[in-house]
């Protein structure tokens, strides 16, 4: 069996992030031999990072039981579908702390992502575009990206539900 680990990086009260999800596990759940597990930033609720060591460090080890728990979520998972809104033209600070916080677990770890705002997450996925690799994460890159009042609503609500399951399924089909 296969274990997804779906990343839910918005934190905000109301947020898409709850709606996209389920347009994702609904293609997850169609799919043979596939478990979801699930890591929310919201509910995980990370330290801002500031230990004295980078996680790159061989002496680095984490202490903040909420930092082991994240790194163990992404240790166990087969594959990551990151689910990555746009705030400012850029991801947002809790999925780039989420991102710092660990440094070996990224490597070889096949990950996709669906965006989505208003420019369908384009410039969220750009600047994980330059993180993923240089982490040496196995990035793959098709992300899904779904665009506020063309492919999705701003609550995350289907629009265009033909473009959205394509894309979605496309996206995963990279993992799967």
């Amino acid at each position: 069996m296969s274990n997804v680990l779906v990343v839910l990086s918005s934190v905000r009260k109301g947020r898409a992030a709850d709606n996209i999800f389920d347009l994702v596990k609904k293609d997850l759940d169609a799919r043979d031999g596939v478990h979801i597990v699930v890591a929310d930033l919201k509910e995980i609720n990370l330290p801002f990072f500031a230990h004295e060591l980078t996680p790159a460090s061989p002496d680095y080890i984490p202490t903040d039981p909420a930092v082991i728990e994240w790194g163990k979520l992404v240790t166990d998972a087969d594959a990551i579908v990151w689910l990555t809104p746009e705030y400012n033209h850029s991801l947002n600070a809790v999925q780039k702390n989420a991102i710092d916080s660990l440094k070996n677990e990224w490597i070889d770890k096949p990950i996709t992502i669906v965006g989505y705002g208003w420019s369908g997450g384009s410039l969220s996925i750009a600047a994980l575009d330059h993180i993923l690799p240089w982490l040496k994460a196995d990035y793959k890159h098709n992300p899904a990206e779904l665009a506020f009042m063309k492919d999705i609503n701003p609550d995350g609500t289907i629009i265009d539900e033909a473009s959205v399951t394509a894309q979605i399924k496309a996206t995963i089909d990279e993992i799967a």
